[in-house]
């Protein structure tokens, strides 16, 4: 919490209290109003304590000097309760330890207190004789004030650096989930595009001896895919550099559809079959089809010989877009979706809804349900 806050309430206090001394104090001497004036500066100090504290202790260490010297020398009354000082310069000094103890790194704060205290054991020797044997419970409830005003500094004091703690490990989450969500965007959109890249150029280089022309038949969707990485990363620039959110699709459909004729183009037969409400959200649209990428770029991946891929994207009777990718390839033993299915994990499990992928009888399947109104 901003301790900015108790600066102007506690400035009335202590103006209250101030204007009550000299109701008490009436009829004034001149002694008295002298004092009484030397007292304004440890308020002001406490005040002004809470913005900046290079001289609120030396001043109020003055003020509280000067102060016993007038009371001592022309006998002047200040009114005080369980403290040497009147009752407005107790409250301010409190309050100015309890800053003090606060803000400060320990070695200043130790020295603050101390002239404080220091201040006030002359004031007491000083003022009214108040170190005596009759006054034994005014010195014991000076010093349990003393102890109060420590104690309570030190209490904001570690309760700043617990709020200080919580606040840097909530940062450090958040550039965590970050950075998550970048790669996750990498992978799932960029490594798309370069491993459609990559296909089309090892298909290019198989048949580039035998049959030229085929070879060149390939090169437009190389091209292609390649401005369509580059597209993508300039997005994830603009996103780091300026906050701007990365809307993927605008049109599901023609966004899906685009990523299948993509791998058609790559010789691999690809059925699809679409059925979706009108009212896609946002977030769940982009979810979608980048399901749907990462799921084919799994398949050219990974996938031994796949011949036939299902995309079937449809509304479920419980309200939820359901998204099934399944192939006739041979899954690798090995290095199977690695952080793929990772990310694709991730992003269902944001929206609240379900994931599943793993070998079928004949091929890869990867199946989830995301739930229309978001996650519950």
């Amino acid at each position: 919490m901003d301790s900015h806050r108790g600066q102007w309430p506690i400035a009335g206090v202590l103006a209250l209290m101030m204007a009550a001394e000299l109701i008490i104090m009436d009829p004034l001497s001149r002694g008295d109003a002298l004092a009484w004036l030397l007292t304004v500066p440890v308020s002001i100090a406490a005040v002004m304590a809470f913005k900046s504290r290079a001289f609120a202790v030396p001043v109020a260490v003055v003020s509280i000097l000067l102060t016993s010297f007038v009371d001592g020398r022309h006998g002047a009354y200040l009114p005080a309760v369980l403290s040497p000082l009147s009752i407005a310069e107790t409250a301010a000094c409190l309050v100015l330890t309890a800053v003090v103890v606060r803000e400060e790194p320990r070695r200043t704060a130790t020295w603050s207190v101390a002239c404080l205290a220091g201040a006030s054991l002359f004031a007491a020797i000083v003022r009214d004789q108040f170190i005596a044997v009759y006054n034994i419970n005014s010195m014991f409830g000076s010093l349990v004030l003393g102890f109060s005003a420590v104690g309570t500094g030190l209490y904001l004091r570690a309760r700043d650096t617990e709020s200080g703690r919580l606040l840097a490990a909530a940062v450090t989450d958040a550039q965590k989930e970050e950075r998550i969500a970048l790669a996750r965007e990498l992978h799932d959109v960029v490594a798309h595009h370069v491993t459609g890249m990559l296909v089309q150029a090892q298909a290019a280089l198989e048949v580039s001896d035998d049959d030229p022309r085929a070879a060149h038949r390939l090169l437009p969707g190389i091209v292609r895919s390649g401005t369509e990485a580059l597209g993508a990363m300039r997005r994830l620039v603009g996103t780091l550099r300026q906050g701007e959110h990365d809307v993927a699709t605008t049109d599901l459909a023609a966004d899906v559809i685009s990523a299948v004729e993509r791998t058609r183009e790559l010789g691999i037969e690809t059925r699809l079959r679409i059925d979706l409400p009108d009212d896609v959200p946002p977030e769940l649209g982009r979810s979608v089809l980048r399901l749907v990428q990462e799921s084919l770029t799994n398949v050219h991946k990974h996938a031994e010989n796949p011949t036939l891929i299902d995309v079937d994207i449809s509304r479920t009777e419980n309200n939820a877009v359901r998204v099934l990718v399944a192939d006739n390839g041979r899954p690798h033993e090995l290095n199977q979706g690695g952080y793929g299915l990772v990310g694709m994990r991730e992003r269902v499990d944001l929206l609240g809804g379900l994931f599943s992928a793993g070998p079928r009888e004949h091929g890869w399947q990867v199946l989830a349900e995301l739930p229309l109104e978001g996650k519950k």
